[in-house]
Formats: structure tokens, C-alpha cells, sequence
């Protein structure tokens, strides 16, 4: 029987620049979507997924966002551990290398700043990894996609990923940010990092050389990177119409913990 999944990454480190002044003392993933802070509402999806243990990397005001999921800390059925990456300004590879020697030998990996649905997570984690391997969720509804210009896109052959990135030229869907990994993401990530490639698609692109990088389809369910106020605004709007449809459940309720007040 496979032992069930219930630890999750999720990668909070950057500075969120696309906000404007509204990430300048506040880190991104403290930036509310329907009132309930974007970390959050990752945490809470998670946990419709079964996930229970989260360790977080931070980095851009980590002090802050540190703070915050401390309080998050005393909901009963969850725990939250954070770890620090001090080279945050860099590609976001290295925050997964940040969790190092921290997971279990399979865990999903999630961005603290993407909207989704939680079955997304509960199917990409069905499976078993085979020994090495790791898995992304992907959309191939790349028509009308919000900000496709600025997504990682994918490109998906026989299941397997064989290229990704955000320029790349022959693609035919895109990456939702939500992965069930095995360790061999961190040796992919340090391959990579060693020929001077440190983002985490350097790394999946390690792993779709050797056929190790598999994708599932996410089919009509929902996902949304959220990067600027156009992408909150746009997510807003969209979850609370999923919820009135009775298609998403309403997290509102758990939103137990109030943002902290930054200033100057």
C-alpha cells in the first residue's frame, strides 16, 4: 500500500516586485485574494488534499511571513515548519534545494502564490512516483489562458514532460505550479545548478532528459498564478463565482489569522 502523502513544500521566497508599493514591506504571499492571504489559502487547499505537515521556504521579508504562519502553527491538525533562503534574489531552484534533507521520500511541491482547486493536488498524488521520478500537474488549455505570455510553458509527449520554460517556442500546455515529487528533484536541481542553471524548471528539465518528469492533466479544473493586481482582482472574482456554483469550497470560514500590520 503506498503511504499516504502528507507533507508539502511550498516555495514563498520572492519579493513579489509585480505589486508595486503593495510588496514593499509586505511580503507576496501575505497579498490577500478574497480576504484570506494567498500562503493561506495554499495551506488550506492543501489540507482538502490531505496534506497536514507543510514546510515553507522564505526569503523576501521572511520575518514577516515567519510571524504569520507561527500563529498559523496552533491550528491543531496542521504543522508548519520554515526554512530560510538567504539567497532569495536568485532563481527559485535553490529554494527547493533550501528543503533539502527536511521532506519525505515523495511530497508535493507547491507555489505559495498560485490559486487552485484541490483536487488538482488530490489526483497528481494519487499515483505512485516510480523510483526517481516526479510529477506536474498541467494544463493544456493554453488558449485564453490568463498571462499566458508569462507562464512556464510545457511541452508533453506520451505523458512524459520534455521541455518547459517560459520562452520555450514548441509547447502544448502549461505548468500549474502543483508537483509530487520524489528526492530526485534536488538531484536534478543540483545537476543543474552545477552547469549554472538554478531555477526549478533547470531542474525538471534535468529530470525530462533522463524520462523521469511525468504529467497529468488537470482536465477543466481551476488553477491561477496570481502575480500582479490584475491576476488578484481576475482570481477574486473567479473563486467566488466557483464558490456561489457550489464548484469550490468557501475557505472564508478558517480564515482565523489576521495579517499583520506593516509599515515603514
Amino acid at each position: 500500500m503506498q503511504p499516504r502523502v502528507d507533507h508539502a513544500l511550498i516555495i514563498a521566497a520572492g519579493s513579489g516586485e509585480r505589486f508595486g508599493e503593495a510588496t514593499r514591506f509586505c511580503p507576496k504571499p501575505l497579498i490577500e485574494v478574497g480576504g484570506i492571504p494567498l500562503i493561506y489559502r495554499t495551506i488550506l487547499t492543501a489540507r482538502d488534499a490531505g496534506i497536514d505537515h507543510f514546510t515553507v521556504v522564505t526569503g523576501y521579508r521572511a520575518s514577516v511571513l515567519e510571524e504569520f504562519l507561527n500563529g498559523a502553527i496552533s491550528i491543531p491538525d496542521i504543522k508548519i515548519q520554515c526554512l530560510r533562503n538567504d539567497k532569495w534574489q536568485r532563481p527559485n531552484g535553490l529554494s527547493v534545494l533550501q528543503a533539502k534533507g527536511h521532506l519525505k521520500d515523495s511530497f508535493a511541491l507547491l507555489m505559495a502564490d498560485h490559486l487552485f482547486d484541490a483536487r488538482i493536488l488530490i489526483n497528481v498524488i494519487a499515483v505512485p512516483l516510480l523510483s526517481g521520478h516526479c510529477r506536474l500537474a498541467v494544463d493544456f488549455r493554453t488558449e485564453g489562458l490568463f498571462d499566458l505570455a508569462d507562464a512556464t510553458k510545457v511541452a508533453v509527449r506520451d505523458g512524459l514532460v520534455t521541455d518547459i520554460g517560459k520562452g520555450i517556442q514548441n509547447y502544448n500546455a502549461v505548468d500549474t505550479g502543483i508537483f509530487f515529487c520524489s528526492r530526485g528533484i534536488f538531484d536534478a536541481l543540483e545537476t543543474a545548478a552545477s552547469r549554472g542553471r538554478e531555477s526549478l524548471s533547470d531542474g525538471i528539465r534535468e529530470l525530462a532528459r533522463s524520462k523521469c518528469m511525468e504529467a497529468m492533466d488537470i482536465g477543466d479544473l481551476f488553477w491561477q498564478d496570481i502575480d500582479d493586481e490584475a491576476a488578484r482582482l481576475g482570481g477574486e472574482r473567479r473563486i467566488t463565482e466557483l464558490v456561489q456554483s457550489g464548484k469550490m469550497r468557501d475557505l472564508s470560514k478558517y480564515n482565523r489569522f489576521p495579517v499583520p500590520k506593516i509599515f515603514p
